[in-house]
């Protein structure tokens, strides 16, 4: 994998000198293309509001150097009907907590839930330079006040921090941006915080991404990652440390058509290398670990657009999703001759869909989303600890309809959303047996000032 990842910088090399020869011969990009190397993945009303940038003759007199400021404010008061497994101060709602009887057969967590949040106002700062090596530069920062951790919530964190240059048949994106599993192209459009987690990937992180763009209507993506915020569970709880401490980045690929028609379908693959420990005991006795345990993800992808509204769908599949914020993990299997713990993987399987629709002049906007998560277990017989998320859990499903008013820059958003887990018992290979349903019904109400 060492020489996979000295190999895969290498090429990115000899990539970025090609094409900067290449574009001698190119002509230069139009200020619409620059517009979009910028493009977030956001809400179509979002996409409307969106502030307008600094281009055409300020840019010119700036030598080819603008900055755009924008962001919004956004507040949002939520209602469960019971206790919830959720993360800032319940604000990102994973699933409903399981069903927990006092002496009197009383659910303690049956009690409602009501909390107001402002965290995820955000501000951002988008900038275009002028070109470097006969590439459209651009670059993105942006921060948030959700904070790292539960503990840290209402603090700055960085959410994007990234350069993108930009030649006519490529492209190459260096910093901290979605993880190549979360498409921008085609995610769902809730109005609940979370990405509409555990059904749907939640990740950004440091990279180095390369897409080249075969046709004007496709585009095909590699990339190498390390995690931040959204890291891997090991012996010491959540963390970076166990995809750095195996020596190699998390590899994707990403093949997209349709990026210019109605209709896009696109399909990512990734692999991650773990190493859990760096040592082991033996008696009194410490050696060196060499175990590490690998696993992969595909997800599967569309967007179409219709006269009545636009869909959008996709289907997930994979070991250990934890970092992901999706049900999954690792375990203990067994152990070698020489007392060295060895790992298997827990798979997870997922899908959603999600519908939108304008039938009153844009004013209001119509939508439902609808996700399904699947629990298949662990790949063998776990035999030691478990580093997994929602391993009592069979199953766990979503259904949320949303209503969005507005026009201009201030927007009304109301979502219902009903969510249901199956918890039980886990066998030895933790698939959950005996299963007793949690459900509840959450209601949110956002509204949103975009500057």
């Amino acid at each position: 994998m060492k020489r996979l990842f000295t190999t895969i910088i290498s090429i990115l090399l000899i990539i970025i000198t090609a094409q900067a020869q290449l574009s001698t011969n190119v002509a230069t990009a139009s200020t619409g293309v620059l517009k979009q190397s910028l493009k977030q993945p956001t809400t179509d009303q979002e996409k409307k509001e969106s502030p307008k940038t600094t281009d055409g003759e300020d840019a010119e007199a700036l030598g080819g150097f603008s900055v755009k400021a924008g962001g919004f404010i956004w507040t949002e008061t939520i209602y469960d009907t019971r206790q919830t497994v959720s993360a800032r101060d319940g604000d990102v709602i994973l699933y409903p907590a399981p069903i927990k009887l006092d002496a009197n057969g009383a659910d303690i967590n049956g009690s409602g839930d009501f909390t107001m949040a402002n965290i995820h106002s955000r501000a951002k700062i988008m900038v275009t330079t002028p070109d470097f090596l006969g590439a459209k530069v651009s670059g993105l920062l942006e921060v948030d006040f959700v904070g790292t951790s539960n503990d840290q919530i209402g603090l700055l964190r960085l959410r994007h921090a990234m350069v993108k240059m930009k030649w006519q048949k490529a492209e190459l994106l260096f910093g901290q941006y979605w993880y190549p599993m979360f498409a921008t192209e085609a995610f769902p459009q809730v109005v609940s915080w979370g990405g509409a987690i555990p059904f749907h990937p939640l990740s950004r992180n440091a990279q180095i991404r390369y897409s080249y763009l075969p046709t004007e209507n496709s585009k095909l993506t590699l990339s190498i990652c390390t995690q931040l915020d959204f890291k891997s569970p090991g012996p010491d709880g959540a963390s970076a440390k166990y995809l750095q401490d195996s020596g190699v980045p998390e590899v994707n690929a990403t093949y997209l058509i349709g990026t210019k028609g109605k209709v896009l379908v696109g399909a990512n693959v990734g692999y991650k290398v773990l190493k859990p420990a760096q040592s082991f005991t033996v008696g009194e006795q410490v050696f060196k670990c060499t175990e590490t345990i690998g696993s992969y993800q595909i997800n599967l992808f569309t967007k179409a657009k219709t006269s009545v509204g636009t869909f959008r769908g996709g289907a997930i599949y994979g070991q250990n999703l934890y970092n992901f914020l999706m049900l999954g993990g690792y375990g203990v299997s067994g152990t070698k001759d020489n007392g060295e713990a060895t790992y298997t993987n827990f798979t997870t399987g997922s899908h959603w869909v999600d519908f939108a629709t304008n039938p009153f002049a844009n004013k209001i906007t119509l939508g439902i989303y609808g996700g399904y998560t699947q629990n298949y277990g662990a790949d063998e017989t776990i035999m030691g600890a478990v580093y997994a998320r929602g391993t009592n859990i069979d199953h766990v499903y979503r259904i949320a309809p949303r209503v969005i008013y507005g026009t201009g820059r201030v927007r009304f958003r109301l979502e219902t959303m009903y969510n249901l887990a199956a918890y039980g018992t886990p066998d030895e290979n933790y698939d959950v047996q005996n299963t007793e349903n949690a459900a509840n019904w959450r209601f949110l109400f956002a509204t949103t000032l975009t500057f």
